[in-house]
């Protein structure tokens, strides 16, 4: 019989979690595996991210549920309804699905952290350090995506590091890769000349994403720069601050192009002469990774765990969160040696191959998988330890 796994998220919206774990389940046996997803939010059926192939099925809690205050009753039933061996939570929001398996009984119980909320990066309420403690206690055992992640909750939680795992994420090399005609045949689609510079950013369009350093930043950058494009791949709330900045300079109307989401994130990659992410925060976050694997110069900030990633003026460069001023040194620098273009990507691509492969990455969650149920403690002693 396959191994069940109740993946629980808080919303099953695009966005790099749910991205990675479609990626996961995609990957994995289905012959050693099967998986549920649900998420603590209704679907959005325009929002969604899509679902992986494989064995899978994706369930909700009721708007009502989602409302409550608590969730632990809807999420008892859901464990009870599925019957998981494995039940794995993501982040703090989804901590009361391991209450639910302790409860329920039978299933052993895995808890993982993929970044902080922006508002959260420097300090956090004691309620959400005492709730990501308890989650930690409760959960037979614990993931982070980068070893800055994991530093950040020992020393924010006190709970023993050598508890906490590092697995990072991993990106699909066959999908993302270098391709001079896909290159060719997109500049051509969006009319970008060969002696173009085109910058690039693929995130959703939210706060912590801080795309207006990069605006900022283009926008020095344009006084002595060359010709250029931008390309914006993303959606969200932060869509029409944006696209105001660009409004307000009628110079960029033909030069900023607004992709909304896209299924073509490969080709647009390879359009690019350089990818930029400006967030505020990370754990390590998959576009940057795509990015990479495409051999593009990445320039990003310092920040989560980005650093784990990027080798700063090796692998590609870093620049302090918010400094818009030398993000547009760095692409000027960057749009004047097509060189150092070519080295920084080489450098990206050879790093992300053997570093951070999605194959070593869904080999290490098939062995946590198949090792936290060899034997998976009992509810008594879950108990016992928060």
């Amino acid at each position: 019989m396959p191994i069940r796994i109740l993946h629980v998220v808080d919303s099953w919206a695009v966005g790099g979690l749910q991205r990675g774990l479609a990626n996961l389940i995609e990957r994995m046996n289905p012959s050693l595996f099967e998986h549920v997803i649900c998420a603590m939010r209704p679907i959005d059926p325009v929002n969604a991210q899509p679902l992986p192939a494989g064995p899978v099925r994706l369930i909700s809690l009721s708007r009502r549920e989602a409302r409550s205050l608590v969730q632990a009753p809807a999420l008892t039933r859901k464990v009870r309804e599925v019957k998981p061996d494995i039940v794995h939570t993501r982040n703090w929001g989804t901590f009361e699905a391991l209450w639910s398996a302790i409860r329920v009984g039978g299933c052993a119980r895995v808890h993982s952290e993929h970044g902080v909320d922006w508002d959260s990066a420097e300090k956090e309420s004691w309620r959400r350090i005492l709730c990501r403690r308890l989650a930690f206690q409760m959960a037979d055992r614990v993931i982070s995506v980068s070893q800055q992640l994991k530093d950040v909750h020992t020393h924010r939680t006190g709970f023993p590091a050598t508890r906490i795992e590092v697995i990072h994420n991993g990106v699909d090399s066959v999908q993302f890769r270098p391709d001079p005609e896909e290159r060719e045949l997109v500049r051509r689609e969006f009319g970008i000349a060969d002696h173009e510079f085109c910058i690039g950013c693929v995130a959703n369009l939210i706060p912590v994403k801080d795309h207006l350093t990069l605006f900022r930043a283009v926008d020095r950058f344009a006084e002595y720069a060359g010709p250029w494009r931008l390309l914006v791949v993303g959606a969200g709330p932060e869509l029409p601050k944006l696209t105001a900045f660009v409004d307000r300079r009628p110079v960029w109307k033909d030069r900023v192009l607004f992709l909304g989401r896209s299924s073509s994130v490969s080709q647009v990659l390879n359009a690019l002469d350089v990818h930029v992410l400006p967030s505020l925060t990370e754990g390590i976050n998959n576009s940057l990774l795509e990015a990479m694997a495409t051999g593009l110069p990445v320039v990003a900030t310092a920040a989560g765990g980005t650093p784990e990633v990027v080798i700063d003026g090796e692998s590609g460069l870093l620049f302090p969160v918010g400094n818009d001023a030398r993000l547009a040194e760095q692409l000027l620098l960057l749009q004047k040696n097509s060189e150092w273009r070519s080295r920084l990507g080489e450098s990206a691509l050879s790093r992300v191959r053997s570093e951070f492969s999605i194959q070593s990455m869904v080999r290490k969650y098939e062995l946590l998988y198949q090792s936290v149920l060899a034997p998976a403690i009992t509810p008594q002693e879950a108990l016992n330890r928060v």
